[in-house]
């Protein structure tokens, strides 16, 4: 009895081993499984935690960016894509980007993207123009392949830069080292020029006034007033030159924008008394502006002289049509973020879009050869940096518009030079 006890006590002891062992495995495997899930939510959180890091960085980037297709369908945007092309991000899914961003019917001509899927080796500093009814705008594009595992590309990226700004710092810049060009030619031989041209100028001058002693007829005394003509502008390049390349002292004080807008208008008017009708409409606070009042006056001039000429030629072009016009040229005063600002419009001729980045260029004019020098709006926008303002224009079919913004004489008023 006492060894079949023992043995059923073995039996027992056996049966609870087994039990302990088998409970030990689940446990170790709970665990493991209880690690390994732990481990997946971790990932998973990880995960997800980069995918809206990037979602949040790829919408924070202020340039175009987009996922193509190989038939040129939008994947994937950010939002300034989005937003530049007037619609949302869900919209645009599925459309090809020749169609909802460029407004064409078929690709575009040298297609970066094209040029990727074909070589699967990215394209950079594409340029770009694109031109509405109300600016042209610059891009810079690049494109950049994703590849499969066979290494053939499967996405194309593309990157949009607008580098409108950046070209319009780029064309002043430029524009700036003409000026110093030209102001390196001119300083050496201005005085050469204006001293053989003021004997000549003097010269035509006495033969016109003693045309007996110098035996002119009609015809010869003719010839001698236009040699005068010649000469005395040929004086007035070479002086212009010279105010344009060399930076002259100035008798800066505060002045009455209202009254300088006056004067200028009345010095217009007599100058060209019915080519076109010259409204006011001056602001009645406009706070004095600090400036030197001879040299914004002979901006105010012209502008108002390029304005009134506008209105002629168009009077001219509309009268050999037969058709009715009346032009109006008009001076308008106000203020402006703290600035002064000054509108000359006109309803003539305008600015056509392919003058319109050259309009401030020295030697550009569009008057026929003898009617300009293509200085007046270079001498101007010089002036009008030198006193710390701004000059711009905004020309549309109906009316063109140069404004002028300047800065604010402290209370009190301020004098000096500089």
């Amino acid at each position: 009895m006492l060894l079949i006890a023992i043995l059923l006590c073995i039996i027992i002891m056996g049966i609870l081993f087994l039990s302990y062992q088998r409970e030990k495995n689940n446990a170790a495997n709970y665990r493991r499984e209880l690690v390994n899930s732990l481990n997946d939510t971790r990932v998973m959180e990880k995960i997800t935690l980069s995918k809206k890091q990037l979602e949040i960085a790829f919408d924070a980037i202020t340039d175009l960016i987009c996922a193509l297709d190989a038939d040129l369908c939008i994947t994937r945007v950010n939002k300034s894509y989005a937003a530049f092309a007037g619609t949302s991000i869900k919209k645009l899914l599925g459309k090809h980007c020749w169609e909802v961003l460029w407004k064409r019917t078929e690709p575009c001509d040298k297609c970066p993207a094209q040029r990727t899927f074909s070589t699967g080796k990215p394209v950079l500093k594409h340029q770009v123009t694109m031109t509405d009814a109300e600016r042209t705008r610059h891009f810079t594009i690049a494109t950049y392949p994703v590849l499969d595992v066979a290494g053939n590309p499967k996405n194309v990226i593309e990157h949009l830069r607008d580098t409108t700004e950046e070209k319009a710092i780029l064309d002043q810049l430029l524009r700036s080292e003409k000026l110093a060009t030209i102001g390196t030619m001119t300083a050496g031989i201005a005085h050469e020029m204006i001293n053989p041209l003021s004997g000549i100028s003097g010269t035509a001058a006495n033969m016109l006034a003693m045309r007996d002693k110098y035996g002119l007829n009609e015809k010869g005394a003719q010839r001698v007033a236009t040699i005068l003509d010649s000469s005395s502008r040929a004086t007035a390049i070479v002086k212009d030159l010279l105010h344009l390349s060399r930076k002259e002292d100035s008798a800066i004080a505060p002045a009455d924008a209202n009254g300088l807008v006056t004067k200028s208008a009345e010095a217009v008017r007599l100058k060209a008394p019915s080519a076109a009708e010259v409204a006011l409409h001056l602001g009645a606070s406009v706070p004095p502006v600090l400036c030197d009042p001879a040299k914004i006056q002979q901006v105010l001039i012209n502008l108002l002289t390029n304005a009134v000429q506008s209105v002629q030629e168009k009077q001219a072009v509309m009268s050999r049509d037969n058709k009715k016009y009346s032009g109006l040229v008009t001076v308008a005063t106000g203020t402006q973020d703290d600035m002064v600002r000054i509108d000359v419009s006109d309803n003539g001729s305008g600015v056509a879009d392919a003058i319109r980045e050259r309009i401030f260029d020295p030697f550009f004019t569009t008057r026929p050869p003898g009617e300009g020098t293509g200085l007046g709006l270079s001498i101007c926008q010089k002036i009008i940096d030198e006193h710390g303002g701004r000059i711009f224009f905004e020309s549309t079919q109906k009316l063109t518009v140069f404004s002028i913004l300047l800065p604010v004489a402290a209370k009190g008023g301020e004098e000096g030079t500089s």
